[in-house]
């Protein structure tokens, strides 16, 4: 079935969780004011009914969205074990983690609107709560994410156009770092107190070496050199770098007799841009 394959395509690609999360506030800040023009205009699920101003009460509604949504956001990102990973972070995952959003926001409008308009808790409603938020809520949220998702891939895919070609091959020569030439290093990636050092050695085949540093203590000791940093977790050889392909969440640079595939995080992705 075709469809079905495309849907299944479009949720597996990677989506552009920020390294910081203003891009998710703001889709928030959209989706309170479009919860508080349509309860205004349409008054659905007996809002009209409310002895109270229609308004204040579609605006309380709004600020109990984006109330909602910020305490979810705060709370997972506390959690790092369950914190997704960008690589593996998809618009299937995403779409998922909006579950958990829409039910702190209808948990918020409920605790909202039984103590502001009833004066009491009747937990047997909230369900219905539930699902008012879901039908109003989850339309808006989808269409923001895949605006998101689409409009990021575009971009990075057309910067893909702009990538500086390979650079001097003897750039790099008289450094080195823990006896090994950093030309000949094809890549570096941090595993907490340690790095892996891919390199070529003098017989032509790759090596890894292990050592205890941080990404930090070597970018101090290879300034100047070919090697740059392109990721929170990487640093790469741009001379090196063959392939270019543009996604959501940045670039992946495929690099010369070598199978790793190295991702340039948004945040970096300008240092690879023609000057």
């Amino acid at each position: 079935m075709p469809i079905f394959k495309k849907v299944i395509e479009f949720l597996n690609k990677p989506f552009p969780q920020g390294e910081n999360r203003s891009w998710y506030y703001g889709a928030m800040s959209f989706l309170s004011l479009f919860v508080v023009v349509f309860l205004y205009i349409f008054k659905p699920f007996g809002i009209h009914r409310l002895p109270t101003n229609p308004f204040l009460m579609c605006l309380g509604f709004g600020a109990m969205t984006f109330l909602g949504a910020a305490l979810y956001e705060i709370s997972i990102h506390q959690l790092r074990s369950f914190k997704k990973t960008y690589k593996n972070y998809t618009f299937g995952t995403w779409s998922l983690n909006n579950l958990g959003v829409m039910f702190c926001i209808s948990l918020a409008n409920f605790v909202f609107a039984r103590l502001v308009y009833f004066g009491y808790f009747e937990w047997s409603l909230f369900p219905t709560m539930l699902y008012a938020t879901f039908m109003i809520g989850i339309i808006p949220l989808t269409m923001i994410g895949g605006f998101v998702l689409l409009t990021q891939e575009k971009k990075n895919q057309n910067t893909t156009t702009e990538i500086n070609p390979s650079g001097d091959y003897s750039k790099g020569e008289s450094i080195f770092l823990f006896e090994i030439p950093l030309h000949q290093v094809k890549y570096i990636e941090a595993l907490q107190n340690y790095v892996k050092i891919a390199y070529i050695n003098t017989e032509g085949q790759l090596k890894i070496q292990t050592e205890r540093v941080t990404l930090k203590e070597i970018q101090a000791k290879i300034e100047g050199g070919p090697v740059v940093k392109c990721h929170r977790s990487y640093l790469v050889n741009t001379n090196y770098i063959i392939d270019y392909k543009g996604n959501s969440q940045g670039l992946l640079l495929t690099l010369s007799d070598c199978n790793k595939v190295i991702p340039v995080s948004r945040t970096w992705v300008p240092l690879f841009r023609k000057s």
